[in-house]
């Protein structure tokens, strides 16, 4: 088992473990009693969507984690499962507004979800996680959910520090112009929070752009910056640090061979991996790393990695620096 591993990219919607998803879907109604489980695990993976449609398989996930008992026990379990994994660090996506499809509030989620979080660090010491509350692109423009938008701001403003480390921006991000959640950024900027922005992940390489322009330091994906080297070379000038998912990158073209991460990593990109939805792509951050060096990266490559998610995860210099320790022992360093 490795023990320098740390996951900036992990939603945890799509990351929870599948008998658990089942037993508690039967449990709800949410499918009926007479689905097995072998009919329920091939229902997650349907033939290859695009565009929007990718994100339908997080409908039954979704439609589980509708009250503050489902949405603690999803959160607990998945750090578990991580903490066993031998990950020394994680920061778990979370979007509070789409827990409230059954009344509850965007509080009493990110509520229960902190809960689940904290016992299970509790009973599992080993291991450290944030949660990064995420704005979402919810349709054709950013008005759609602007309320909804603004809520999730001021619920991380609240929390900041206490289980919550940033923002995110996430979803389908080819719905509208980047440019309409600027105004979100700006005040979270303005209110000294950290964020991410998800961008090109989904073939236009330009919001990389956008986004580094709205002041993301870090990048979700970050993959289609290879389409012009102008957008590679803007990620160096603005020091950003892009979060690399390469499993779940197959949904956009690319198998493992063909992924540019060693290009990103031989061009000066500061890369970190990541696993981004392991329900779905089967996968765990032990398995990127497999893969990948199978595919030629090297255990130096791997160490410049995980120090680069070290430098690029919201914590403070203390925590950084002890995260930082425990990577350079792994490494006999």
């Amino acid at each position: 088992m490795r023990h320098d591993l740390i996951d900036l990219h992990l939603h945890i919607d799509g990351s929870l473990n599948i008998r658990w998803m089942y037993e508690r879907a039967l449990l709800r109604g949410i499918i009926t009693q007479d689905t097995s489980f072998s009919d329920y695990y091939d229902s997650l993976f349907p033939s290859r969507e695009s565009g929007a449609a990718i994100f339908n398989k997080f409908d039954v996930p979704l439609a589980v984690m509708q009250c503050e008992e489902d949405i603690h026990d999803a959160c607990y379990g998945l750090v578990k499962e991580i903490a066993e994994e031998g990950l020394l660090y994680a920061e778990l996506r979370f979007g509070p507004q789409l827990h409230t499809r059954n009344g509850l509030t965007q509080e009493e989620a990110l509520a229960a979800a902190l809960q689940g979080t904290h016992d299970a660090m509790c009973d599992y010491p080993s291991i450290k996680v944030n949660i990064l509350n995420a704005f979402m692109h919810a349709g054709n423009s950013a008005k759609v959910n602007e309320k909804e938008n603004l809520e999730t701001l001021q619920l991380t403003e609240k929390y900041l520090g206490k289980g919550v480390a940033g923002l995110d921006l996430a979803g389908y991000e080819n719905n509208c112009d980047f440019y309409e959640y600027a105004p979100l950024f700006q005040m979270a900027k303005e209110k000294n929070i950290p964020y991410t922005i998800h961008a090109g992940e989904m073939g236009n390489g330009e919001n990389v752009l956008k986004a580094i322009d709205m002041g993301a330091k870090r990048l979700g994906h970050g993959i289609f910056a290879i389409q012009t080297p102008s957008y590679i070379q803007a990620i160096i000038d603005h020091d950003v640090t892009l979060e690399v998912c390469v499993t779940s990158n197959r949904s956009f073209g690319f198998n493992y061979a063909t992924h540019p991460i060693r290009k990103l990593i031989s061009q000066g990109v500061k890369v970190t991996i990541n696993t981004d939805d392991g329900m779905f792509d089967l996968n765990d951050l032990a398995y990127e790393y497999f893969v990948l060096k199978k595919i030629g990266m090297t255990d130096e490559q791997f160490r410049q990695c995980n120090l680069n998610a070290v430098e690029a995860a919201f914590l403070n210099e203390t925590e950084k620096e002890e995260l930082r320790r425990k990577v350079l022992l792994h490494y006999g360093l």
